[in-house]
């Protein structure tokens, strides 16, 4: 699997123009220092026998230190031969007998001889939808029961640890849902499936009759006319949407933006949200309890997601469990304020709090439990900032793949100063101008995230030493 898919990375490298013997033996090193070289530090049995029956094979094939790759790239024969190769390397199986990971917290010895053993592997395989087209996979284990596991990584239990610290955040029973993490290269790895639960976007959807449903596209498609207006009177190009984001943030007055924010609005039903936890519940008291759970686990979620820097979080990106009603996060291939930097169209909000999460929280509204959660949570993440920044400090010394170009200065000092008390509208500004500041866009993008003085709270406060409660505000 792991040779399938250095395989397919460089397929779609080699189709691209700019693409140079160079960066193909960076490609080849990148492979043989994981299924070529026996010495590699830190291969186990497995991998060591895995490259005895392999690497031979490999090398005859794609040549002393890769070669043949770049010379016979457009060779349809040799490509076919790579992929067979990588076809046959999925019968492998040596004779071992493998154990499922389990992750101990150091408050007590492991205890592997009581952990399941792998059986076998169902056939099925599931392809999520989100960004990383994540593969859901089951594997059997000799406990009788079949462990779901994602292809993937990465979480952050360590805010449960801080978390727990906190006499306020235990007493509210405050923790992030988390799940077990193994990871198996830079590439690769294996997260936990979590049972009873659906995305955020099929659970809203399930709610809508079917007049709604035949109406569903009518918000992006208004969205779009909207700045379709736009790109036809400034622009010559008629079909670029990213281009008329631009020219939005460019030209686009506030009143008109929010005339038609509020327009869109009007095209959605403001109580889907509220429609599917009634269908839920068979009691009010029901109906309240899994209200509460759901509200407090969304907002320790905002908290915990803005001061990690975690952006992309549209409806596909949460996960609720139909069992407590409870918010989970999924899918962090943005972090560390990389939405904000780095998309086309940067992130401009801290967090989800839409209409649907307001009228659900009738009748305090933002005012109630949600407030409440963050301004606790927020407080003992600050009581405690070691333990969070030199965390995040490992990600940044040790950046994944899609991090590795970030000024990664720059995103520590963010999370340092979102625990001290600046302002978020200011660093967004920052983290904005690190990816736009040459952008034609670029005041216009600033303008949006600092605000309005005399509209916007975050524009009247300062932009340093707040409280966790005109932080609050601020959101």
């Amino acid at each position: 699997m792991i040779f399938k898919d250095w395989w397919d990375g460089v397929k779609n490298e080699l189709e691209k123009s700019s693409f140079d013997q160079k960066q193909m033996n960076e490609l080849y090193k990148e492979m043989y220092s994981s299924l070529g070289n026996q010495n590699t530090q830190g291969h186990g049995a497995f991998r060591r026998k895995f490259i005895q029956k392999f690497a031979k094979e490999v090398e005859s094939l794609l040549g002393a230190k890769g070669s043949k790759l770049f010379e016979k790239r457009k060779d349809k024969n040799f490509v076919k031969k790579v992929d067979d190769l990588a076809i046959s390397m999925r019968g492998y199986w040596p004779k071992y007998v493998f154990v499922f990971c389990r992750t101990y917290d150091g408050r007590s010895k492991p205890l592997p001889e009581y952990h399941a053993k792998i059986t076998g592997f169902d056939e099925r395989v599931k392809v999520m939808s989100s960004i990383r087209r994540p593969k859901r996979l089951i594997i059997r284990g000799d406990d009788e029961r079949d462990h779901p596991f994602l292809r993937i990584e990465q979480l952050f239990s360590v805010m449960n640890i801080v978390l727990s610290h906190d006499t306020a955040c235990t007493h509210r029973g405050l923790q992030l849902r988390t799940y077990q993490v193994i990871p198996i290269n830079t590439r690769i790895g294996l997260i936990e499936w979590m049972e009873n639960t659906c995305t955020l976007k099929d659970f809203l959807t399930n709610t809508l009759t079917d007049t709604e449903k035949k109406s569903a596209t009518r918000p992006n498609e208004a969205y779009n006319e909207f700045l379709l207006g736009i790109g036809q009177k400034y622009s010559k190009n008629q079909s670029n949407l990213i281009l008329f984001y631009n020219l939005a943030y460019r030209k686009a007055s506030r009143s008109d933006v929010v005339k038609n924010f509020q327009n869109v609005l009007q095209l959605v039903p403001r109580d889907l949200l509220k429609r599917a936890f009634l269908k839920m519940c068979n009691s009010p008291e029901a109906y309240l309890s899994l209200r509460s759970h759901f509200i407090s686990s969304h907002a320790l979620l905002c908290v915990s997601h803005w001061v990690l820097g975690i952006g992309d979080r549209h409806l596909s990106n949460f996960m609720i469990n139909t069992e407590t009603g409870g918010m989970i996060g999924i899918d962090f291939g943005h972090a560390f304020g990389s939405a904000t930097q780095f998309l086309p169209v940067p992130e401009l909000m801290p967090f989800r709090l839409t209409q649907q999460f307001v009228n659900l929280m009738q009748p305090l509204k933002e005012s109630g439990l949600i407030q409440s959660v963050m301004v606790h949570s927020l407080r003992a993440f600050r009581a405690e900032p070691d333990l969070l920044l030199n965390t995040m400090d490992v990600f940044v010394k040790e950046p994944s793949l899609d991090w590795k170009n970030f000024e990664l200065k720059q995103l520590k000092k963010g999370g340092t100063r979102k625990l001290e008390g600046a302002n978020p509208s200011t660093i967004t500004s920052e983290e904005l101008k690190l990816g736009f500041e040459k952008d034609a866009a670029f005041q216009g993008l600033q303008s949006v995230a600092l605000g309005t003085k005399g509209e916007n709270v975050r524009a009247d406060l300062p932009a340093e030493g707040l409280s966790v409660e005109n932080r609050w505000t601020v959101s």
